[in-house]
């Protein structure tokens, strides 16, 4: 398992720059571990992509595994500073990764003799001024790289994750995993699924709207017996863990933003959860609304969405639907909001 992590790391560093900016580790800040803490936390609030935790983990040799840091360990971050002109394109979102260095590869698994691809999710920072109505028509798809999930009450059933390699607690892009999918045949594939809990209802006497599902992963069946099967980690939008569930492949819709008349919900919707049970959104986060199909929303709907204490001081944001169910939907803020959005706030007719 450490030749298959120090090979992702290889990977990572190769890349070098993440959304024009170098990781340097030359130039580091000492964080004092929590409880709670994780190098996957850490890299995403100090690097603003979790996705980058190889990077810490590397320049920390004594962490021997990198998914158990202990409380008052002291880890070293490195820091961020401008990439140097023409080293990385603004266009490289896929870096190919060699077949006979990747760890599938070595390992005998690999299902063909095709490289695996490197997937590097850039963020980039939320427009402003005009820019942040006429970009949003070629934003959405972006989304779907970094994992939408949804409010429901319908679970995915088609099986589990027994363990990662070595019993370890998390599995990233690139590695294998035993999972329990019967009847699931080499080379198809499953999304990775995390029931995150019930959502409140938002008054006393409401009706929860269902579970946050977070899109964690997809994978690919490798290896497979009667009870149990191999299978390798194509996509990850977050670590994979032991009890994640499996199910079909999460779908991807064409989004594009669709006029400003169009998208008025038929009934009252609030925002009733975050993405990854956060506590707030703004502009680039995703969030849940208790209104789906049923109400006339699809993917590509602009909507306003405001709170409903006027004395707070925050004007109208807008939010633009990305995936529907019949009652649900999830939703990420646009650039036009300027103000934090909160559970209960309402959403409405969109910004003409």
């Amino acid at each position: 398992m450490k030749k298959f992590v120090a090979t992702a790391v290889i990977i990572a560093s190769a890349c070098g720059v993440f959304g024009g900016r170098e990781i340097l580790a030359e130039n580091t800040t000492s964080h004092t571990v929590q409880k709670g803490d994780t190098l996957w936390d850490l890299s995403g609030g100090y690097l603003n992509n979790p996705l980058l935790w190889p990077k810490i983990w590397k320049i920390n040799p004594g962490i021997a595994n990198p998914h158990r840091i202990v409380p008052g360990q002291i880890v070293k971050i490195p820091g961020m500073g401008e990439a140097p002109v023409g080293e990385a394109s603004a266009d490289s979102g896929v870096g190919p990764v060699e077949s006979e260095s990747s760890p599938l590869a070595r390992a005998g698994l690999a299902s063909s003799s095709e490289p695996l691809p490197l997937i590097v999710v850039k963020k980039d920072p939320p427009p402003t001024g005009a820019q942040a109505g006429a970009g949003q028509g070629k934003a959405p798809a972006r989304y779907y790289d970094r994992g939408i999930g949804m409010v429901t009450n319908e679970i995915p059933n088609g099986g589990r994750v027994l363990r990662t390699e070595q019993g370890w607690q998390g599995a990233a892009f690139g590695e294998t995993i035993l999972i329990s999918a019967p009847g699931a045949q080499v080379g198809q594939q499953f999304g990775v699924y995390r029931d995150l809990g019930k959502v409140e209802s938002l008054g006393y006497f409401g009706k929860s709207p269902g579970h946050v599902l977070a899109d964690i992963a997809i994978v690919e069946v490798v290896a497979s017996d009667a009870s149990r099967q191999q299978a390798v980690i194509r996509r990850a939008f977050a670590e994979v863990r032991t009890g994640d569930v499996l199910g079909q492949v999460p779908e991807r819709p064409t989004v594009s933003a669709r006029p400003a008349q169009a998208g008025a919900p038929s009934g009252k919707g609030s925002v009733v959860a975050f993405h990854f049970m956060r506590q707030l959104a703004g502009p680039d986060d995703i969030l849940y609304l208790n209104i789906g199909a049923d109400q006339g929303l699809a993917p590509g709907d602009l909507l306003s969405v405001a709170g409903t204490d006027h004395t707070a001081g925050r004007t109208s944001g807008e939010i633009m639907i990305l995936r529907v169910a019949a009652n649900t939907a999830a939703a990420v803020v646009t650039g036009r909001s300027a103000h934090e959005v909160r559970r209960g706030d309402v959403v409405g007719p969109p910004f003409l």
